[in-house]
């Protein structure tokens, strides 16, 4: 099972567009790893629902995966600092690019 984190769970509740209720089963499911029964009950639905939600929250982040080795980041700061940052990043990959060849 792909581990989940509060990132990765808000970009697949973007793109699947979780209703609030779903993404917080999701959360409590994924991150806070709350039981699917205890959910099922405080949430007042079957535990089928919970475990589908399980599923497509496991569905999408393995679609979302990286390769081994590889991990992402999310840089936020002053806008200038930002852009030569991506483009230090972009020219130290395309110079490990070339050396792979």
């Amino acid at each position: 099972m792909t581990l989940v984190d509060e990132a990765l769970l808000e970009r697949v509740a973007r793109e699947r567009r979780f209703d609030p209720r779903t993404l917080e089963i999701a959360r409590r499911l994924s991150i806070h790893k709350d039981s699917p029964k205890m959910l099922s009950t405080e949430y007042g639905v079957i535990h089928q629902r919970i475990y589908a939600i399980r599923r497509m929250v496991q569905e999408a982040v393995q679609g979302y995966g990286l390769p081994e080795g590889w991990s992402e980041v999310t840089l936020r700061g002053p806008a200038d600092f930002v852009l030569a940052t991506k483009a230090k990043f972009e020219r130290q990959m395309r110079a490990r690019l070339r050396s792979a060849q």
